[in-house]
């Protein structure tokens, strides 16, 4: 059978509060009865027995009995052989209860006035002593201490615990209760705010108390959560819109294409239309796998396949597809751990990239740096200004007219090459080439 619990945490921490505390107070309770129960009769029985001890002494040594302590409630008798109370300390008390029954069950024939004789329940026999006396006899030496007294301050103790503890039990859970009820009514303000957020409303945020507490913590980090969340979900709507732009311009030419072609079939030149329609395709599949490429770096549950990988043979293989520019290569052997089919489209598309802007020169180092590669390319086009050298890397960006369709550029290439940069664990940045005088991006990535 399932356990029920309470679906309140104000009523789950009251619960546990107040039964943590009254199993704390009845375990006090019982320690503070026991130990004041042990202490009041065993000072009452070792004040009793140094009383037998000077009364044994004195009838040892032939004395006088020493006299009555007034501090001390014992009552001191004398008996013989026979049981019978020959003295008493003092003698009023013992005369009072000669005849009363004690608790071995003797009986004592001495005459008692019921003003000296108290309860029976009030009488406590401690341990007695035998001795003899000079002349030989032998008299037992008996305390009986009246131990009403105690008994009374030790019932009146627990009939106060019986009633104290209850009542402090209650109040420590009301006080829980009200404690509980102020310390959630922020995360309630929280809760409610939040379930108040949604898809369309990312904008807005949780309010945020100059407290210092976990409370304050908490809802700081949930709006920075927010924060994130609506930069991706801005992100995913830009990327989404300019996608689709991307994707409806070489369609919409195609159609264009097809359509003034087949209104004038007798006049049209089907190869050209053929070679144009081929060329939009090309683009067409080269964008649509730049947006399954970041489509699969984006998702960070995909399982990504790293190993040993020598960089200088993927860049040298790939500088081959330079085809407009001269290209001087410096390349030192290096190997890092990485995606191949991904570190193959970052050196492509840096290599496409500079091929696309140089005058005439291309320029590619590869060299190792510490526990970094460091992979550069320049050219010496007319380079990146500097206030556009960061959003080159955004997607769909173009710096200027020169990066346009007509050189089959969508504005991908670069960011690609910062996202599988940055999923390998380095970076890519873009400053001004020294030597060639046009754009310089450095790639850093860490060795194994």
């Amino acid at each position: 059978m399932p356990r029920v619990r309470p679906r309140s945490l104000r009523l789950r921490l009251t619960l546990v509060v107040t039964l943590a505390v009254g199993l704390a107070l009845t375990v006090a309770s019982f320690v503070l009865v026991n130990s004041m129960s042990n202490t009041l009769f065993g000072g009452m029985t070792d004040a009793a027995a140094l009383q037998v001890d000077k009364v044994a002494d004195a009838l040892e040594h032939g004395q006088p009995l020493p006299p009555e302590d007034p501090s001390a409630a014992t009552l001191i008798r004398v008996e013989d052989e026979a049981g019978k109370v020959v003295a008493s300390v003092p003698e009023t008390g013992a005369k009072a209860v000669a005849d009363r029954p004690v608790p071995d069950g003797r009986t004592r024939a001495t005459e008692a006035s019921a003003d000296d004789i108290p309860p029976a329940k009030d009488f406590e026999i401690v341990p007695a002593r035998t001795v003899s006396t000079p002349q030989g006899e032998a008299r037992t030496v008996r305390a009986i201490s009246r131990s009403g007294q105690i008994t009374q301050s030790i019932d009146l103790v627990v009939n106060s615990l019986l009633v104290a503890a209850p009542v402090l039990t209650v109040f420590v859970g009301w006080l829980t209760w009200f404690a509980v009820d102020r310390a959630l009514r922020p995360i309630e303000a929280v809760r409610r705010r939040a379930e108040a957020i949604s898809h369309s409303t990312l904008d807005e945020r949780l309010p945020e108390q100059d407290t210092g507490d976990e409370v304050g913590r908490l809802t700081r980090t949930l709006n920075r959560m927010l924060d994130r969340i609506a930069s991706g979900a801005r992100r995913q709507r830009e990327f989404v819109s300019d996608a689709s732009h991307e994707l409806r311009t070489p369609l919409a030419a195609m159609r264009a294409e097809l359509e003034v072609s087949l209104a004038h079939r007798g006049n049209a030149d089907w190869r050209n239309v053929a070679t144009r329609l081929l060329d939009d395709h090309r683009r067409l599949e080269r964008l649509t796998g730049d947006l399954l490429t970041l489509a699969r770096l984006d998702e960070a549950a995909v399982s990504r396949r790293a190993e040993p990988v020598q960089l200088d043979e993927i860049v040298a293989g790939e500088i081959g597809a330079v085809r407009h520019a001269e290209v001087r290569p410096a390349l030192t052997p290096v190997r890092v751990t990485g995606v191949v089919p991904e570190l193959v489209r970052l050196v492509r598309n840096l290599l496409d990239n500079a091929d696309k802007h140089a005058a005439g020169v291309v320029a590619v180092h590869l060299r190792r740096d510490g526990r970094q590669v460091i992979f550069t390319v320049e050219d010496d086009g007319p380079g990146v200004p500097p206030d556009q050298r960061e959003r080159v890397f955004d997607r769909f960006f173009r710096v200027d007219g020169s990066r346009d369709r007509a050189s089959g550029g969508v504005g991908l290439g670069l960011a690609l090459v910062r996202r599988i940069a940055r999923s390998h664990g380095g970076d890519v940045t873009i400053t001004a080439s020294p030597t060639l005088g046009g754009a310089l991006f450095e790639v850093r990535l860490p060795t194994p």
